[in-house]
């Protein structure tokens, strides 16, 4: 059995170490608090919160470990690095709880290591006393105690002490160094023995990889792996793909624009972190650019930067960014736990440089939420009615509020289970989908995304990513495979960042098999991707920008020698966080922007492009943005696309229906096509890619799915269309 090993290496615990059994493991508390799994002394260590930090893991890669800062006032350190929110934490790593504060090592003990690194030493001539075992009672005349505060032992039992003679310690040690020589050498043999069966392990995975063979469903996606280098896979032969179920499941789909130089800097077409993004009513892409301490604005159909707001105003980490109805901006500060309010300026009004206002000037009309104590602020969302949804990601918690900024004494946000657990663990993403009446809130540390009523905040009972077992509880192989961030709502999909792989989830909320469902439930992707689960786009870094540990590649970043967002084409991720979408209304096109953080960007997709490919994976991506060259749609392209089943002849030719199929498979009005084939405005927030049938037969006409991936174009005249009958 495996251990977490704490080892303390400056502070009141100086040189002891604290020792959690693996199997058993679920959390490590750090703090002054007396409940705290490692309690710090109150007296000498001021500078160690009462609750400062928590140790956690992933459950869906039980080698991926988390270190949460829970709002300490000094901070905490990871290799000399504050943190801010949840990081990776790897064996080796050194902790530090505040500026001058005690530091530790984490790291990961093996039953093998922890017998050779114990192992009884020969004894002296002089009296000899045995090692004692951590949950053994000082005898009164022994040296001092080492700190007991651990989770393995209940009890503690007396010391033995032994008094031994110059010439029986002399026998007794020739004994002991044989008994000891004999148990090294089996050590040694069965550590080679260890080694060399992992080295076989590898090898058959990596066979299997090759081969396509799907395996073990209960594994986790790392089995067989030594080491898990850091919270992302990079490369291409270590992403989450080497899973060959998880493959399968990919969607080929080029990014329409990329924003931003690609390097942290400074200018006017940089980024230092883009923490945040979202849409205004009007379509403009607002960018919180944490490095930089700003609000960037952009127009994401021609990717031109528009304006930029709050350089004077800013003073902590800023990162969500949400946008009511009335254009009011809210930025959350992570820092100091209040959301900064922004107002569109009134028409004649002057800047802070007494230049008269443009049309994406904004004035800074005070900060929201101060003082809900809030623990750590996370994601923000606004819904149609103006009011405002806040994450705590550390209390995992939901609070609304009114769109004057005042408590809404309405909600009632269902946070705790009957057992007294949460619902969530470690919530930042959240998105609303008014249409189906449902709060998506992303528990990071569950890899999975929990679903809450939209009125009044109760639990639905329904998990986006898992299956669920009698008891309610997340099961089955998790389609993410690692910490969910961003979630965003469009075309009655939900989008999810899945951060640690690079990759943006697509499940149709249209379907009940998009909830409750493993990716084992999922069976094996069809070629027209019509069922709850739609797939991924998006690929790990080739370079992984955020580890702070690879000295020499941080140290090229800075001289410039590799700029991130170059070294990294669009499309390979790194550190994707934040998620938003917005639908043009004069063109129907749907907008999806992705934050790529430590590629320094602002990566932007067409649900065009994507509807396209969901219709049939291989077909090619059309031109973007990015290569200068007119986003169109050729017929033939089209007509390839067709699906072939046939269209038998509307009841009314002049003006044919497009058709929407209910959860029950029903037919119903999602709008009209005109007599020469153009999609009026209600069609086009209908248009969605086919859904199938288990049988593989379309639920929507061919020409409603066609059009969706035409982007709301002129379609080909449609002769006499009708719903597909099967």
């Amino acid at each position: 059995m495996g251990h977490i090993v704490i080892r303390h290496l400056s502070g009141s615990k100086e040189n002891q170490e604290d020792r959690f059994p693996l199997d058993r493991f679920r959390e490590i508390t750090l703090g002054r608090d007396p409940s705290s799994s490692i309690m710090y002394s109150e007296e000498t260590e001021v500078m160690v919160g009462r609750q400062h930090a928590r140790i956690t893991r992933n459950p869906a890669l039980t080698s991926m470990f988390f270190i949460t800062d829970l709002g300490s006032r000094n901070g905490t350190f990871v290799n000399q690095q504050r943190i801010v929110g949840a990081t990776t934490l790897e064996p080796g790593d050194v902790v530090q709880c505040g500026i001058g504060g005690p530091e530790f090592r984490f790291e990961i003990e093996s039953e093998p290591e922890r017998l050779d690194a114990h192992a009884t030493p020969r004894p002296t001539a002089d009296a000899l006393e045995l090692p004692r075992p951590p949950w053994v009672k000082p005898n009164p005349s022994s040296a001092p105690a080492p700190d007991t505060s651990f989770a393995d032992r209940d009890t503690l039992v007396d010391e033995p002490r032994f008094e031994w003679s110059s010439a029986a310690a002399e026998g007794q040690g020739r004994k002991r160094a044989l008994v000891v020589g004999g148990v090294l050498i089996a050590l040694i043999a069965l550590a080679a023995g260890y080694v060399a069966y992992r080295n076989l392990r590898s090898n058959e995975l990596s066979e299997a990889a090759k081969s396509g063979a799907t395996p073990d469903p209960n594994a986790s996606p790392d089995a067989g792996a030594e080491k898990y280098d850091h919270v992302h896979l990079s490369g291409p032969a270590a992403e989450a793909e080497k899973d060959a179920q998880r493959a399968a499941w990919r969607v080929e789909v080029a990014p329409y624009l990329t924003i931003g130089s690609g390097g942290p800097g400074a200018t006017s077409n940089d980024f230092d972190k883009p923490a945040g993004v979202a849409f205004s009513p009007g379509g403009m892409l607002f960018t919180a650019d944490d490095g930089n301490r700003r609000v960037q604005v952009w127009d994401v159909k021609t990717g031109s930067r528009l304006a930029e707001l709050g350089a004077d105003v800013f003073s902590g980490a800023i990162s969500g960014i949400a946008i009511s109805p009335d254009n009011q901006v809210l930025v959350i500060d992570r820092t100091r736990n209040l959301a900064y309010a922004f107002a569109p300026s009134q028409p004649g009004a002057s800047t802070s440089t007494s230049k008269r206002a443009g049309p994406y000037d904004y004035q800074h009309i005070g900060a929201r939420f101060s003082e809900q104590g809030f623990v750590k602020l996370g994601g923000v969302a606004t819904d149609s009615k103006g009011r405002i949804y806040v994450v705590d990601a550390l209390r995992n918690d939901v609070l609304r509020f009114k769109p004057d900024g005042a408590a809404d004494k309405t909600w009632n946000f269902e946070r705790t289970k009957a057992d007294g657990d949460t619902y969530l663990h470690g919530c930042d993403g959240i998105a609303i989908d008014e249409a189906g009446g449902d709060l998506f809130v992303a528990s990071e540390q569950d890899a999975v995304v929990e679903v809450f009523d939209w009125e009044t905040g109760a639990y639905k009972n329904r998990t986006v990513g898992a299956g669920k077992d009698a008891s309610s509880k997340s099961s089955g192989k998790r389609v993410f495979f690692g910490a969910v961030r961003g979630l965003t709502v469009a075309k009655r999909r939900l989008l999810a960042v899945d951060e640690s792989a690079g990759h943006i989830h697509v499940f149709n909320l249209e379907l009940p098999e998009a909830f409750n469902t493993d990716l084992d439930g999922y069976a094996a992707p069809q070629p027209v991707r019509g069922g709850g689960y739609q797939g991924f786009f998006g690929k790990a870094p080739i370079y992984d920008f955020e580890d702070k540990t690879d000295n020499e590649l941080q140290q090229k970043v800075k001289s410039g020698e590799i700029i991130p967002g170059k070294a990294n084409p669009p499309g390979n991720f790194c550190s994707p966080g934040p998620i938003a979408s917005h639908t043009d209304r004069a063109s129907g096109e749907t907008y999806i922007a992705v934050a790529d953080q430590f590629n320094y960007r602002i990566v932007v997709y067409r649900w065009s492009d994507i509807a396209k490919a969901l219709l049939a994976v291989e077909t090619p991506a059309s031109p973007t943005l990015a290569e200068n060259k007119a986003p169109t749609e050729s017929k033939p392209a089209l007509a390839a696309a067709r699906p072939s089943a046939p269209i038998k002849k509307n009841a009314a030719p002049a003006r044919g229906k497009i058709t929407s199929a209910n959860r029950a498979g029903n037919v119903t009005n999602a709008g009209k096509i005109k007599g020469g084939g153009k999609v009026t405005s209600g069609a086009k927030d209908a248009n969605k890619a086919i859904a199938v049938t288990p049988s593989g037969k379309n639920k929507r006409t061919a020409e409603n799915s066609i059009d969706a991936a035409a982007n709301g174009k002129k379609a080909k005249k449609v002769k006499k269309e009708k719903k597909v009958k099967y």
